[in-house]
């Protein structure tokens, strides 16, 4: 069973609050805001809050699962589908977590490449990349945690520096409110979606907290978080750029660090792309690690050995992504099956091991 797991191996009910939080903010942070004003413009941090309470009510989903089963997703799979078709749907979701995390190791590489360094050599810093990738997640979970909680706390203070675009702001490009059909608020919303993908992986990691069954107010506050930051960023974002100007602007986040000045500081936006690697890397971290287990739980295969399997994947993804265009279609592919394992799949799972739960009870 996915519960059985020492108690040396695990970590407080708290840290459900980094891992999910963590997994959500991400890349997209930087240049999120551009997508999901397409539909419903500067109306769209409207959007967010819609967005985030439909996640709220899909992590209750997964939780009343969990705590039914006292296991993670490949149990629940074994539940609803049997044995051999809930190792093929595990698998598939070991796929998801692997193209996630060499998802997010793509969008960083661009950025750095874009605003720092044009002629990055990418297969050197992704052999270094990869050998810290290793020895962090093959140090365990714990590690995995740490790095995580870590991910949140040292980048924090990023966000007070939102501060100096406000002074340039108008906020009569807000006005007025509420300005745009349901419909193109809900398409904003869907996009948004896509910046919230990632706090899944809680239905692999739920064994390892101390008391998992009431660590769902933790998880939820991540989620709250997430949801307060996306909005906060999008409503400063609105206020500084004109509604031509962000759609114009790839990463518009990153373009309003560039006005923050300090007399030691030149350019501030290359420290926060710098302080940005923390928060990227146990997104990756949780990823690649989630990836091993569901693979070790379905297959029994030794997670260190698929860790490295893993990493030559990724690797070599990297390395087969030449241009921008291709890189969007990647991101876009892997966010879209994010999107409907979200609000298709999960919703379809819960009904159906909840069916089965009550036929076998009786």
């Amino acid at each position: 069973m996915g519960s059985n797991i020492q108690e040396r191996f695990r970590v407080s009910n708290g840290m459900a609050f980094f891992l999910i939080h963590t997994m959500q903010i991400g890349i997209g942070l930087l240049g999120y805001e551009r997508y999901i004003a397409i539909n419903a413009e500067y109306d769209s941090w409207i959007s967010i809050i819609i967005t985030g309470v439909s996640i709220h009510l899909i992590l209750w989903m997964m939780y009343s699962m969990l705590n039914k089963e006292k296991g993670d997703l490949i149990a629940i799979h074994t539940r609803a589908y049997g044995h051999y078709i809930g190792k093929f749907f595990s698998f598939l979701f070991a796929i998801y977590f692997l193209l996630m995390g060499a998802t997010v190791l793509r969008s960083y590489l661009e950025v750095v490449q874009v605003w720092m360094y044009p002629d990055l050599q990418e297969p050197i810093f992704l052999i270094f990349f990869a050998v810290l990738l290793y020895y962090t997640i093959s140090a365990g979970f714990k590690t995995v945690t740490g790095i995580a909680f870590f991910g949140v706390i040292l980048p924090s203070f990023l966000i007070f520096f939102l501060f100096f675009p406000l002074q340039y702001s108008d906020w009569d490009y807000l006005q007025p409110v509420f300005n745009h059909s349901i419909k193109d608020i809900l398409l904003s919303s869907k996009a948004a979606t896509l910046e919230y993908i990632g706090f899944e992986v809680i239905l692999i990691l739920y064994p390892f907290l101390k008391k998992p069954e009431k660590s769902q107010k933790w998880g939820q506050f991540g989620i709250l978080f997430s949801t307060f930051l996306y909005v906060i960023v999008a409503i400063v974002t609105f206020s500084y750029f004109s509604q031509e100007q962000l759609g114009r602007t790839i990463w518009a986040t990153l373009s309003m660090f560039k006005i923050v000045e300090f007399p030691f500081v030149e350019r501030f936006e290359y420290l926060a792309i710098a302080v940005w690697a923390l928060i990227i890397f146990p997104n990756i971290c949780i990823s690649l690690w989630c990836a091993g287990r569901t693979l070790k739980r379905a297959f029994h295969i030794r997670q260190r050995g698929s860790l490295i399997v893993m990493l030559l994947i990724v690797y070599v993804l990297q390395l087969l992504i030449p241009d921008r265009e291709t890189t969007d279609l990647f991101i876009t592919t892997v966010s879209r099956v994010g999107f409907y394992l979200i609000y298709f799949y999960t919703p379809f799972l819960f009904i159906v091991f909840h069916l089965q739960s009550r036929r076998r009870s009786r």
